[in-house]
Parts: C-alpha cells; sequence; structure tokens
C-alpha cells in the first residue's frame, strides 16, 4: 500500500490548504466475474487450470474501505471537488487455478460533488475520474492499472454541525483494453469478458466537516 500512500499524500498537498469534509467509510464492494482464458490466449502452460476456457470466475465480493476529503468549490457551499480512495482485499474462486488466489483492488479518483440540502439531510449525486489499481498476488499474473471512473448518490444526515453520517452508493466502471486479456505474465489463466469491468459499492461512514 506504499505507492498508494505517497499519492494520496500528492493529492493533499496539492490541494487548498483548509478541508472542509473528511469522510471515512466503510461498505460492501459487489464485483462482476472474470473468465478462464481459453487455450490459445495462454502463453504457457506452466499455470494449472482447474475450470473449461469461458467457465466464470468470480471475484468475492465483499468488505471496502473508502477515504474521501472535499473542498468547497468556488465559495458555493453546495458544491464540493475533492479525491476518493477506496480500497478492497479480494479472492478469485478455485476455478481461477491460482496458487495465490488473493487480489487487492483499489481506486483513486479525483471526485465533484452537489449537494441538495433539506434541513439536517444533506442528498448529493458525484462523478469521478482516475484510475483502478487491480494487485493479484500469484506470481503468475501481473498488477493492471486501467482508466476507471464513478458515478453515485447519497446523502448526508446532520449529527452535530461539524460531524454527519454519510451513506451512498456508486457505480465504479474500469475500462481495459479491446484485447480481453488481464494479468498475464509467463502464463494467462484470466480474461475478461468485455472491455469494461464493472464494480458497485455500498457505503456508510462519518464525516467531519471543518469550516
Amino acid at each position: 500500500m506504499n505507492r498508494y500512500t505517497i499519492l494520496v499524500v500528492l493529492l493533499v498537498w496539492g490541494m487548498p490548504a483548509k478541508a472542509t469534509d473528511i469522510t471515512l467509510l466503510a461498505g460492501y464492494q459487489f464485483n462482476s466475474d472474470f473468465e478462464v482464458a481459453s487455450l490459445d490466449a495462454q502463453l504457457s502452460d506452466s499455470s494449472p487450470v482447474s475450470g473449461s476456457p469461458g467457465d466464470d470466475i468470480q471475484l468475492d465480493d465483499g468488505a471496502a474501505f473508502s477515504l474521501g476529503v472535499d473542498f468547497v468549490y468556488r465559495q458555493n457551499q453546495n458544491q464540493r471537488i475533492g479525491f476518493y480512495v477506496s480500497h478492497q482485499q479480494t479472492e478469485f474462486e478455485d476455478n481461477a487455478g491460482l496458487n495465490d488466489r488473493d487480489m487487492d483492488v483499489t481506486h483513486v479518483h479525483f471526485t465533484a460533488m452537489g449537494y441538495y440540502p433539506e434541513g439536517k439531510f444533506e442528498p448529493f449525486v458525484m462523478a469521478g475520474l482516475g484510475a483502478g489499481f487491480f494487485s493479484p498476488k500469484d506470481s503468475s499474473l501481473k498488477s493492471e492499472t486501467q482508466f476507471s471512473m464513478q458515478v453515485g448518490a447519497g446523502a448526508n444526515y446532520h449529527l452535530t454541525d461539524n460531524l454527519l453520517l454519510r451513506v451512498d452508493a456508486r457505480w465504479l466502471p474500469t475500462f481495459f483494453n479491446s484485447s480481453g486479456s488481464a494479468f498475464c505474465s509467463g502464463g494467462c489463466t484470466i480474461r475478461l469478458s468485455s472491455d469494461t469491468y464493472n464494480q458497485v459499492q455500498v457505503n456508510a461512514g462519518l464525516m467531519f466537516r471543518f469550516r
């Protein structure tokens, strides 16, 4: 996680000096399937494949943890810009044919958000652009860094003036190249069924607001 920590520090350094909102979120991330690669897509036969070509490989759904830092945009309290970092530790199913099925998935996005306050509630919509980092632990696979984005919506609830409860849902598509291959390094047992890999997060957490 060192490179992601460095990236977050650089993002904070480049932002305005005073943070408006700092949000810590815990949630559940739903992941799309990959596939067992066809035989002609394999670069070697050194990596066993326990499934048949074309079989779905589930990437397990599970907990995700996120940090959001947002700043007032052009002195408009209902508009924010900032960044969002989310991280999930997950694993492939057995039929991926891997010795180590673990994988880390991290998204780092610049974000924009619009609030529509109604009393203690602050409904909002958001969007973001950045990168998705997919880091499998098996030695036969390489890491992937690809363009990703997010769109979502949610609401804040004022517990106090400076402490808010947040809930939100986000769609995070990641755009791989058109070859359909992924994570190939010496052997290729996994591929994508489409150019777009889809993930969905449902989150809840606390926001600390500094004025």
